[in-house]
Order: structure tokens, then C-alpha cells, then sequence
């Protein structure tokens, strides 16, 4: 190949170099976008590698699914035909409805305490803590759900505009298929729930449940279902009902849960900003209104070791408690607290309270 190729004449140099010159110097018409800062970048970075986990994790998952059902000798491509079918014939639904319906039955529902979530403080709070409620609301939800002893539960304050219910509202079965599985969503306050509610006539045993089984029949077979079916699902009380509001600031202490009783629990998300808002909605109430209501806080400190860790629950944290110690027959709260808080929480049961059993077992023997 000729040297010619290789090499340039003096003026296309110069021509070059004013070309790039005049280049350089013109700015740019098209649109760029503006750097991301060092803090961006850190945050995109931990972004995509949040994803990567979450991307290896479900198929670490699906490659344990496989390789157990292989095991097993079990055909998982069949078993996917098969529940498509199962789906479309409503198999499924009527399934979870028998399994719904023998949990309420064993867990005598009807004759249990309840559990209410008082949403009247949503005023006082950032729309960041609102959302955070409404995931502990959906939290609660689930538990209850999937609870071999489920609770009827009550969510009171929910208006039609506010942030909470546009939250919950993005969540398929919202409000209706919640009602089915006893999680009663009202708009009206819990003064004017419960207020009424006091005044009913109790129904018989087992007619309740058969009253969110029908409602859960009804959704999602008939076009046309009044989205505000929860707000009919008024409480059905016995006579003699009490109303707990529970607070850590209150002076009386739970020493066990009553089956007469309502437990209101304050639907705040403060991060410990807002100081006694609870006991004090609580003596308003009691004050204003003719609900008789009381206050009482969980025995932590009495079973427990809480050294540096926060004594500070939330809703569905508080929610919890109350469940398991319903599943434990009404004892243990130490047990029930402990299986319901996160590990990084440097909490220890008392050494008393691990000692008791074995004296019980020495006296019986």
C-alpha cells in the first residue's frame, strides 16, 4: 500500500484544525442531561444492586421449588395446568372459603375480643408517616388472614378522601374481600361506630361470620358491588361490652386480655414525635362522649428486658402481640411479644418469668 495513504497536505492539516477549532467553539444544539451528583449515583448504584439481589434471590427460589418437587416426583407443569382450571372453575375461592370458615369456627371468633384501629390522627401527620400507616394497616390484614384464630377487626376514621384510604385503595378486594376476612373498614369515627354499636342487638352464634362469608360470595361475581359494603359491617357487641384504648402512657397495666372487650389500638406514625396523642384522644373521648372507654398499656417491662432497645411498637406490631397471645391460651405475653418483634432488638425475657413454669411442673409433681 502506497505512503500517500498515510499521510496528510499541509492545508487539509490546517483546514482540519479550524474545522475542529470552529467545532469546539459552537456549542452544542442538542439537549444533554445534567450530571448526577456523587450522592445520585451512590443512590442508583444501590438501587440496581438491590435488584440484582432481589432478581437472584426468586430465581435461587425457583430453582429450590424445582429441584424439591423433583424430589418429590412431582410434575410442577401439570400442577400449574391444573390450578389455571381450578381458577376458572373456582375451585380456589371455594377452597379458601371452607378453610376461612373452619378457622372461625375453631377459633369461636364470635366469642373473642376485638381489635380497632383508631385512624383519627392523620392530620398530624406527613403524608411519608400516613403511608407508612397504611402498610401496617395491610400488614394486619395479612396476619389476621392467616391466623389459625383470627379477629374480628375494625378500622374506624377512614374518610373517602383522605390519604389513608387512597392508599389502601391501590390493593385489589379493597374494601370488600377485606370485610369477608372479618377487617372492617369504616368512614365514620370510632365514637360513632362503637357508639351505635352499643345499642345492638347481639346476633346469634356463628351469624356474623355468615354475614362476611356472603359479602365475600357476592364480590366478584356480580358487576355492580356497592364498594362501600364494609361501612354496613357495624360491630355486632354483647351486653356489658368494654372499650380499651391502648397507650404506653397509661397508669393500668393488661394482666390478660377479656373476650368482652374491644382493644383500640392509635393509628399514629410519629417516629415518638407526637407525645401522648393517644391517651389523650382517649380522655377526650371519655370526657365528650357517652362511650365508656378505659386505658391500659401491654405488660413489656413486667416480662421483658428491653436494656437499650426502644419500647416504642407499631400498629401491627401491637396487632401481633394480641394475636399470639390469643393463639398461646391467653398466657405468656413474654412469648408472644418476643415471637413478634424483630430480632435486632436487643429484648430478653425476665429470668423470673422463665422460672415460673418449672415451678409449676415441681408443684404438680
Amino acid at each position: 500500500m502506497e505512503a500517500s495513504n498515510y499521510t496528510t497536505s499541509p492545508s487539509t492539516a490546517a483546514d482540519a484544525a479550524i474545522t475542529t477549532k470552529e467545532q469546539t467553539n459552537t456549542p452544542s444544539t442538542a439537549t444533554e442531561d445534567p450530571p448526577l451528583s456523587k450522592k445520585a449515583l451512590k443512590r442508583q448504584k444501590r438501587w440496581e444492586k438491590t435488584q440484582a439481589i432481589k432478581k437472584r434471590r426468586k430465581e435461587q427460589s425457583k430453582e429450590i421449588r424445582r429441584i424439591k418437587a423433583q424430589n418429590e416426583g412431582r410434575d410442577l407443569d401439570a400442577e400449574r395446568e391444573q390450578q389455571k382450571q381450578n381458577e376458572k372453575e373456582g375451585k380456589g375461592w371455594a377452597r379458601r372459603e371452607k378453610l376461612w370458615r373452619e378457622r372461625c369456627q375453631k377459633g369461636k371468633i364470635d366469642e373473642s375480643f376485638r381489635v380497632c384501629f383508631d385512624c383519627n390522627f392523620e392530620d398530624q401527620m406527613t403524608w411519608k408517616e400516613v403511608n407508612s400507616l397504611s402498610l401496617q394497616l395491610r400488614y394486619a390484614y395479612a396476619m389476621n388472614r392467616k391466623s389459625p384464630m383470627p379477629l374480628h377487626v375494625h378500622v374506624t376514621g377512614v374518610k373517602g378522601e383522605c390519604d389513608t384510604r387512597k392508599h389502601l385503595e391501590k390493593i385489589d378486594g379493597f374494601p370488600d374481600s377485606w370485610a369477608g376476612r372479618a377487617y372492617h373498614v369504616h368512614e365514620e369515627s370510632l365514637e360513632d361506630v362503637f357508639g351505635s354499636a352499643l345499642s345492638n342487638v347481639v346476633p346469634s352464634k356463628g351469624e356474623e361470620v355468615k354475614q362476611d362469608n356472603d359479602e365475600a360470595k357476592s364480590e366478584g361475581k356480580e358487576e355492580d358491588t356497592d364498594k362501600d359494603n364494609s361501612q354496613k359491617s357495624q360491630p355486632m357487641l354483647r351486653p356489658n361490652h368494654q372499650l380499651v384504648y391502648l397507650t404506653g402512657d397509661s397508669e393500668n397495666t393488661l394482666s390478660t386480655l377479656d373476650n368482652n372487650t374491644t382493644y383500640i389500638i392509635g393509628g399514629i406514625v410519629d417516629r415518638n414525635r407526637l407525645k401522648r396523642a393517644a391517651i389523650e384522644r382517649a380522655e377526650a373521648i371519655g370526657s365528650n362522649s357517652t362511650l365508656p372507654i378505659k386505658t391500659a398499656r401491654l405488660p413489656l417491662d413486667e416480662h421483658l428486658e428491653f436494656k437499650g432497645s426502644t419500647r416504642i411498637l407499631t400498629c401491627n406490631h401491637v396487632f401481633e402481640i394480641l394475636l399470639k397471645y390469643r393463639e398461646n391460651g391467653y398466657k405468656d405475653w413474654g412469648k408472644a411479644v418476643l415471637s413478634v418483634l424483630p430480632d435486632r432488638k436487643d429484648i430478653h425475657e425476665k429470668e423470673e418469668k422463665k422460672e415460673e413454669p418449672q415451678k409449676d411442673e415441681e408443684d404438680k409433681s
